[in-house]
């Protein structure tokens, strides 16, 4: 066996455990640090809200329209509910609103809104609108059902009318961020890293510690070990 060889052997479950302990301060130490980094990281995020309203698409008796058919209708709605038509109403309605505090813009908009089919094989679609405002979020959502109804009613007779599940409530509490989930992975991370670190050192460390290590390095087999022993002193009379 050449004695530049890496040490290949594999460490059963014992010595895994033996290393683990013998460095179990660099496993605190990263697990302090990326978890108080992550800690840190949580804090300083703001709160946000999210407020939603839901509308469906009216299927009117009469019609030969189908469940199927709406169903296939509601990816146009989703688009339809985020076009360029519909936020440059809601612009417009919102900068000319008494509670408006800033001057809105349509990109603003889109990124603050989130427009999604209700569930499987659903003609609902729910409109939720994330913000740091509270009633920001609420207003917003329900100015946007207020545009898409009255552009389908108005000037897009093409489309089905829909009807309103109720008005998006102003949100009590925050949605996010989730900063326990941000602590907790932040400790995970941490616990891997220093875990890792422990395994790079150890692989990367060729001192001897061991027989095992001798035969392994030197290709010799230990015949015996001479074991350290701490002799007493002998005090002279």
């Amino acid at each position: 066996m050449d004695n530049n060889q890496h040490y290949e052997q594999e460490l059963d479950l014992s010595q895994l455990i033996r290393i683990l302990l013998n460095r179990w301060y660099l496993i605190v130490v990263a697990v302090v640090v990326i978890g108080g980094l992550a800690t840190i990281f949580a804090a300083t995020r703001d709160d946000y809200y999210e407020a939603s309203r839901t509308y469906a698409i009216q299927i009117e008796a009469g019609e030969g329209s189908t469940i199927t058919d709406a169903v296939r209708l509601v990816n146009t709605y989703i688009s339809f509910s985020t076009s360029e038509i519909v936020m440059d109403r809601l612009v417009d309605t919102l900068n000319q609103h008494p509670d408006a505090e800033i001057t809105y813009n349509a990109q603003m908009l889109r990124r603050m809104i989130s427009v999604r089919e209700s569930g499987a094989q659903s003609i609902a679609i729910t409109i939720t609108v994330t913000s740091g405002n509270p009633e920001e979020a609420a207003l917003i959502a329900n100015e946007l059902f207020n545009s898409i109804d009255e552009l389908i009613r108005t000037e897009m007779q093409n489309l089905q009318d829909i009807d309103s599940w109720g008005n998006a409530k102003v949100p009590g509490i925050p949605s996010g961020p989730n900063r326990p989930l941000y602590v907790v992975v932040g400790i995970l991370l941490g616990g891997m890293v220093g875990v890792l670190g422990v395994f790079l050192i150890e692989f990367f460390d060729k001192t001897i510690k061991s027989t095992t290590d001798i035969e392994n390095k030197l290709n010799l087999r230990v015949l015996g070990i001479i074991p350290d022993y701490e002799m007493e002193e002998e005090v002279p009379e």
